[in-house]
């Protein structure tokens, strides 16, 4: 059985849905699948002995999680060694404009250069806007930052841009390049 960590960073909870759904469809393709909150009590875990890392972040203020800089930083020369997969997380991904476009790769570029990182696979995904769980400023600067995108600015509802399709593809996708091992043999069939 293939066995894979799936290290995420979330803000408001969004990421954090968005890895269970990775790790529900990993499994369904027959994988074993850890999940680590880069700011929990186990971010100390070390990739080794995985055969794969999937590694999702959240975009807020320009920048991804500290604790998810840090998980990744610690352990790069490890992940450059093995199949991995970054999920950048982000609502700008909404906006159409070729200079938002160019500002959320550049984010992703920096964060990737300054780890030391060099994932196999990239991924932009679209992520949420939780309103109803915002304090007023919050709620009021995120209207602004949706509005500028072309998405939802109802404050009193939350809006999902995530597309759960997309990301199931993605997962069948990446688990077609694992390694499968034979539980029986305990090698690689």
């Amino acid at each position: 059985m293939t066995h894979i960590l799936i290290v995420y960073g979330t803000t408001d909870g969004h990421t954090r849905k968005i890895a269970q759904v990775l790790a529900e469809d990993l499994r369904a393709h027959l994988c074993s699948v850890d999940l680590l909150d880069a700011a929990g009590k186990l971010n100390r875990l070390s990739p080794e002995g995985y055969d794969a890392v999937i590694v999702a972040a959240s975009v807020h203020i320009g920048s991804y999680q500290s604790g998810v800089k840090r998980w990744v930083r610690t352990h790069a020369e490890v992940l450059n060694q093995m199949p991995t997969a970054f999920l950048s997380v982000c609502l700008a991904v909404l906006e159409k404009r070729p200079g938002a476009q160019r500002e959320i790769r550049a984010i992703m570029l920096r964060f990737l250069r300054d780890c030391a990182w060099r994932p196999t696979v990239m991924k932009l995904v679209p992520g949420a806007v939780l309103y109803t769980q915002y304090p007023w400023l919050k709620r009021w600067m995120m209207r602004r930052i949706v509005a500028k995108a072309g998405g939802g600015t109802d404050t009193t509802r939350d809006y999902e841009y995530t597309d759960w399709n997309d990301l199931r593809d993605f997962v069948g996708q990446f688990a077609k390049r694992l390694p499968v091992h034979d539980a029986m043999a305990g090698g690689i069939l």
